[in-house]
């Protein structure tokens, strides 16, 4: 007896040492992910800098899974969520939704458009998924998700403008893939909450992310028809804000007004001088948007010589 009395001590401080160095380890392992979160961050402008579309197309895959790594140390780190928010959308928005828009007029094979249809889907929503983490508000995404407007309301004015990052990739990768899941009764019904998050956005910095949320607004009041809320006079006004004030380097921008609000007004001219503008623009001197514009750029000059696809008058 005396001796387990002796021993027992021992072996509770074994224990607790133990204890103590695992909680010691992740503690540190947290603290370093954090600190390599900051690099990364700062690091993110050297993709958007890249002027072979191809290249980056190959690269973001895996530069999006090592920062998924380093999430799983720190779930709850907001520079890793935005970057990974925005690499989804990018990724599905940049690559795979360009595959499938063109393939539709190329005559892909209808298995390869749905095969590309799933991939963009999945890739908004996890921008979607990994804006609401951002935010770290589990009732406002319940709410979001079960479509109850009033209760999302109600969170939605919780939000401050420094978490506007996570709202914005929140709302823009759910209402991607609601626009490709037209035929999808429970998707779109995430629709009213896409709306009353964007609004919010709105709210907060309408000029996160390029005037991003006016661009949403642009392609959204542009591509639906007017019976379901479409409007091209709305569109106009919100491609227009966005382009006064980035428009001059951000070629993204004018691309969407051409592809979105000149088709909805089947207006032939501007659709061919936005795009004319965009093929033809300067944009070495802009090297933060280079990526960004080699892809409208490239889209642009594809357009150019199908403009009959879109605009029959």
């Amino acid at each position: 007896m005396d001796v387990y009395r002796r021993v027992a001590p021992f072996r509770r401080g074994l224990l607790l040492a133990f204890v103590c160095t695992l909680l010691t380890g992740c503690s540190l392992q947290r603290l370093t992910v954090n600190q390599t979160a900051n690099v990364l961050h700062a690091g993110a402008p050297a993709l958007e800098r890249e002027s072979d579309v191809q290249f980056a197309r190959e690269a973001l895959p895996a530069s999006l899974k090592t920062v998924e790594s380093f999430l799983l140390s720190s779930p709850d780190n907001k520079k890793l969520l935005e970057i990974v928010g925005k690499g989804y959308f990018s990724y599905a928005f940049g690559f795979i939704e360009w595959d499938l828009e063109r393939g539709q007029y190329e005559l892909m094979e209808e298995d390869d458009l749905r095969a590309l249809n799933r991939r963009a889907v999945v890739h908004y929503l996890r921008a979607r998924d990994y804006g609401f983490q951002y935010l770290g508000d589990d009732k406002l995404e319940k709410a979001a998700k079960s479509n109850d407007l009033k209760a999302l309301s109600a969170q939605l004015k919780k939000v401050k403008r420094k978490d506007v990052a996570g709202l914005f990739w929140a709302g823009y990768g759910w209402g991607a893939a609601i626009n490709l899941s037209q035929d999808d009764p429970d998707m779109v019904a995430g629709l009213g909450a896409v709306e009353k998050i964007m609004e919010r956005v709105t709210e907060l910095d309408d000029d996160y992310f390029y005037a991003g949320v006016h661009a949403f607004y642009g392609v959204y009041y542009a591509s639906r028809p007017e019976m379901a809320g479409g409007d091209p006079v709305k569109a106009l006004y919100h491609f227009d804000k966005a382009i006064e004030r980035h428009g001059e380097y951000n070629m993204m921008l004018h691309y969407l007004k051409g592809r979105f609000y000149a088709p909805a007004k089947q207006d032939r001219a501007v659709f061919i001088a936005e795009m004319e503008l965009v093929a033809n623009a300067e944009i070495v001197g802009h090297p933060n948007v280079r990526l960004n514009n080699e892809i409208a750029r490239e889209r642009a000059i594809w357009w150019l010589g199908h403009i009959d696809e879109l605009i029959f008058e």
